[in-house]
């Protein structure tokens, strides 16, 4: 019997460690990653309410039933392929292995009629519902670096294209840096759209960049586009991630503070403000914000800001130093000659922070 409970607190002790130790894990990714003073500060008290219960477990027994340098799972093989994991991943295993702890400490517990049982089911089951919310947080967070990373943005106006042929004018604008295209097609079928998205998403030159649909939800799911771009009388945020799903990017057009404010905090991976410039490209615009709206906007939000209307080589700059994150121009590209180089052009006379350039 004595060897049974000296087992019991051998096991205790390491699954005490196992799930502090996950803990922290997780911990440190609320902290530096998702930087959720909230949430970070919640799984550090978790960890201090083990420590506490800790307390009540003779101390000199785990000490003594530690055995470290004999324990046979210290020679667990090393899986190198394991190496380069990515945030999701580390996050899901130390709430895995941190959940397992806790279940086992809520059995082991009672061979020593130590009476935390409980308080380890409690905890365990905490920890299901905190992984929800870390993760879809994690998922946002990935999702806006994502956007972040795009820089410049093309919106592929088929009333702009005209006559040419949207593939190769997507395939130019992305050889000169472009990143992200946005299909806007107002008038034509639910039919021809989908044709259209399905080509830019098979075209080879297209497949490193993001594809999004304006509007049209049901042609996003379907072609398994990129993301969708909605405007303020569109579906819900929150139900279109439902239809959507979690890793594609749903932007939305805002016109002011109050609406950017609204659609970051009901999940929105970017936000669109403009026009910036006075604009023709979209007859239904209205009036110039300005730059200044930027620098506002910025000040008050967390979710990447996307510049867009009236946007040409001799304003971006002025744009960028305002602080948004990712412009979208239509017309200086598709109206251009030679789209590659005007896409070039804007990008080098952007001033782009370096360490995020295309």
């Amino acid at each position: 019997m004595a060897l049974l409970r000296n087992g019991a607190y051998r096991i205790i002790d390491a699954n005490l460690n196992r799930a502090r130790e996950g803990l922290r894990v997780v911990e440190e990714i609320a902290r530096f990653d998702l930087e959720d003073s909230p949430l970070a500060s919640h799984l550090k008290s978790l960890r201090h309410e083990i420590a506490t219960i800790l307390k009540e477990v003779p101390g000199e027994a785990l000490l003594a039933a530690r055995d470290s340098s004999c324990d046979i799972g210290k020679s667990s093989h090393y899986d190198k392929h394991q190496d380069g994991k990515e945030l999701s991943e580390i996050l899901k295993a130390s709430m895995v292995r941190t959940q397992e702890a806790m279940r086992v400490l809520e059995e082991f517990s009672r061979m020593i009629d130590f009476p935390a049982g409980k308080k380890f089911k409690d905890i365990r089951f905490r920890l299901y519902a905190i992984e929800k919310e870390i993760t879809e947080k994690l998922n946002l967070s990935v999702r806006r670096q994502v956007v972040r990373n795009w820089k410049l943005y093309l919106i592929l106006d088929k009333e702009l294209i005209g006559n040419k042929n949207p593939l190769k004018v997507a395939a130019a604008a992305t050889m000169g840096g472009v990143s992200a295209v946005q299909l806007r097609c107002k008038d034509i079928t639910d039919k021809n759209a989908f044709l259209l998205v399905s080509r830019l998403r098979q075209f080879a030159p297209l497949q490193k960049v993001a594809i999004i649909v304006n509007d049209r939800l049901d042609v996003a799911v379907m072609t398994e586009a990129d993301g969708v771009h909605l405007g303020q009388d569109d579906l819900p945020i929150k139900e279109t991630r439902k239809l959507l799903g979690k890793k594609r990017i749903i932007g939305i057009s805002t016109h002011n503070q109050k609406e950017a404010i609204e659609a970051e905090k009901e999940g929105a991976d970017y936000v669109s403000v403009g026009p910036i410039f006075p604009t023709g490209t979209k007859k239904d615009a209205g009036s110039p914000v300005g730059v200044n709206k930027i620098a506002e906007l910025k000040k008050a939000l967390r979710v990447p800001l996307i510049a867009i209307g009236g946007i040409n080589e001799t304003n971006i700059k002025e744009v960028v130093s305002a602080g948004a994150d990712v412009v979208a121009v239509a017309a200086v590209i598709i109206k251009a000659k030679d789209i590659t180089e005007a896409t070039k052009n804007l990008i080098s006379r952007a001033g782009f922070p370096d360490d995020a350039k295309n």
